[in-house]
């Protein structure tokens, strides 16, 4: 090809033929004519408008071989003539079938999609709200740490509403009066040395005080299981 480079052989056995130190020879760069890609630009005009005018026939070409070939021809019979056309027209046919096919499965690949993005919005609205309850419980049980501390004993198990208090509280001013009417045990059945209507109402004042707390308690304690129901659910 003249536009590859020949073999080092070739052109060392070229150089040697031709020889060292020759004459300049008569060629001049101003004759040289245009190179090709200059005149392609400078031609590129013309030479889209020959590309048009060979489409433009041909396409004319096309259109009347296509209405020459719709008209029946001479001797032609009519089973012929339907048949032939349904043929030509067969491709016509098969692709407006498959377009319209394409774009019913486009709608309905569609719709998939847009199904899949809902339920990827809502698992993510839903994964939002999860971490907001969390962080909103999380504040809550810091919250609940930096309580102070009870003033009762928390029950080493779950207990009912109805079961009985471990031990009636302790009274210290109930003490200080026993002592000073000569009683040590408060528990004890009688009263030696108090005046039996002071014995009745110690007695009515420790039920009272007693049922008071078993009251308070069960307050707490029916409070404490509703919140873990609700923590649980």
């Amino acid at each position: 090809m003249p536009h590859k480079r020949a073999k080092k052989s070739v052109r060392d056995k070229n150089t040697k033929e031709s020889g060292f130190n020759n004459a300049p020879s008569g060629y001049r760069i101003d004759n040289e004519q245009l190179p090709k890609g200059a005149m392609r630009i400078l031609m590129g005009g013309k030479i889209q408008e020959q590309f048009r005018e060979r489409k433009r026939q041909r396409t004319d070409e096309s259109d009347n071989k296509e209405d020459k070939d719709l008209k029946i021809r001479p001797d032609e019979r009519l089973k012929d003539f339907n048949r032939r056309i349904d043929n030509k027209m067969r491709k016509d046919i098969n692709t407006s079938i498959k377009s319209n096919t394409s774009e019913k499965a486009a709608k309905r690949m569609n719709k998939i999609i847009e199904k899949e993005q809902e339920k990827e919005k809502q698992k993510k609205r839903a994964a939002e709200e999860l971490k907001a309850h969390q962080e909103a419980q999380a504040e809550e049980d810091d919250s609940e740490e930096e309580r102070p501390e009870r003033d009762f004993e928390v029950a080493d198990q779950r207990r009912s509403l109805n079961d009985v208090a471990q031990a009636p509280p302790t009274l210290p001013r109930m003490k200080r009066q026993s002592k000073r009417f000569g009683v040590e045990d408060s528990s004890a059945g009688s009263r030696v040395g108090a005046p039996l209507m002071r014995q009745m109402e110690l007695e009515k004042e420790r039920d009272r005080v007693i049922n008071l707390y078993r009251q308070q308690k069960g307050k707490r304690l029916e409070s404490w299981v509703t919140n873990r129901e609700k923590d649980e659910q």
